[in-house]
């Protein structure tokens, strides 16, 4: 039987057609699929924090510049830099004999007025007690002559003695009238000797000021420690003259440290005492130390490169004894938390309002709204579900709504 056939245009006709037909289901099974990360939303705990712009700083509760109050010329010198001294502790001794010659001379004096005033007393004790005896004695004799001038009076009216003898003792009852008022003002001069006592008195409180000024004065050449603390610095050096208020040492109490950290004016609304804190150190990476708001500034500071913050200080409530001051920290403010929240991790997120659900394969933009959050984490009030799957990889280039994607674990292992 002879072969059939075809013609050449009506073969090629046919090729094309199957070409047409074909080519769409060969373009579809070439469509690569975009590797991406992706995680199932779950519920959990969700926190909205506020971190501070820089780095913080811990704070000695206390921290002062000790000066001298006196001119002189440093002679002991009793602790180093880094040891810890108590309250009252001497940090710097100046010479003080000239000081010491003159609270011994204070001294000597209030010795002498001691001495005055016990002898201005005694005086006075034994004045008033020979006052006394000359009142009582002469005051017996006036008795005495009224009583014989009264007898012989009687007597002389009888004309049973002369006017002689009623002279006589006329006489002795004036003298001894005059005795008795002359024994009277000499005891009123008691009031003299008191006063005298009360000046020898005020003499001595004088003295005794004279002695307290004195021992104050060279207390001052010993500058003590106002508070208990570690010795950061010793400024002068033994022998060197120093002034009234020059700084010489600087003394830190490091026990009570608290932090102090600046933040954008912006979170001022959000922030409040007694707001939770996290707290880290360079010292222990990683550790998280617990906090609290204890201080906000009541004004906002202008910087010099023109941005505007508050100051906050926070209170370490754990871990206090491993700041030292001076250290760095970095400060975040808890300023709002929820449990059992639906969330997402925030890079997950588009401009806050849109994710990429894997669905069928691909992935589907959808719009969400957000709820409290921070860097690392946002929750999501509406727009997923609890199980549903989202692109956390959402930088991809390559990324677009429908596009057909494939989860792996890690992008940089492709």
């Amino acid at each position: 039987m002879p072969k059939r056939r075809y013609p050449v245009a009506k073969f090629a006709a046919w090729a094309i057609g199957l070409i047409v037909i074909v080519s769409p289901v060969l373009f579809v099974s070439r469509e690569e699929p975009v590797d991406v990360t992706a995680m199932r939303i779950t519920r959990g705990h969700v926190e909205q924090t506020v971190t501070a712009i820089a780095s913080g700083s811990v704070v000695p509760r206390l921290d002062a510049m000790v000066a001298s109050e006196l001119m002189g010329t440093v002679v002991e010198l009793p602790y180093e830099e880094g040891e810890r001294v108590e309250e009252g502790a001497i940090l710097v001794a100046l010479n003080h004999a000239d000081l010491d010659a003159r609270v011994a001379l204070a001294e000597a004096n209030l010795r002498v007025g001691t001495s005055r005033l016990e002898q201005t007393r005694l005086a006075a004790k034994i004045y008033e007690e020979v006052t006394a005896a000359r009142v009582s004695q002469t005051q017996a004799q006036l008795e005495l002559a009224r009583v014989d001038f009264d007898r012989i009076k009687s007597l002389s009216e009888k004309r049973a003695v002369s006017q002689s003898d009623l002279d006589k003792t006329e006489l002795a009852l004036r003298v001894a009238q005059e005795t008795y008022s002359t024994a009277l003002a000499n005891q009123r001069e008691n009031l003299v000797r008191q006063e005298e006592v009360r000046s020898a008195e005020s003499g001595m409180e004088q003295l005794e000021a004279a002695l307290t000024v004195a021992r104050a004065t060279r207390d001052k050449a010993f500058v003590r420690a106002p508070f208990a603390g570690i010795v950061a610095k010793v400024l002068p050096e033994v022998g060197e003259a120093v002034a009234m208020g020059m700084p010489l040492v600087q003394l830190v109490q490091e026990r009570d440290c608290y932090v102090e950290a600046p933040f954008d004016e912006a979170n001022a609304a959000e922030i409040q005492v007694g707001q939770k804190a996290r707290i880290n150190i360079d010292a222990y990476r990683g550790v998280d130390f617990p906090g609290e708001v204890t201080f906000i500034s009541p004004v906002v500071h202008l910087n010099a490169d023109l941005s505007r913050t508050l100051t906050l200080k926070l209170r370490i409530l754990e871990g206090a004894e491993k700041f030292t001051p001076g250290m760095s920290a970095d400060v975040t403010v808890l300023v709002d938390e929820k449990e059992g929240a639906l969330f997402v991790p925030s890079e997950s997120l588009i401009r806050q309002r849109f994710v990429y659900i894997i669905r069928g394969g691909r992935a589907v933009r959808t719009e969400v709204v957000p709820g409290v959050g921070n860097w690392n984490t946002r929750e999501i009030t509406a727009g997923l579900n609890e199980g549903d799957s989202i692109v956390t990889s959402v930088s991809l280039k390559e990324l677009k709504d429908g596009v057909k994607v494939k989860v792996v674990d890690d992008l940089e292992l492709r």
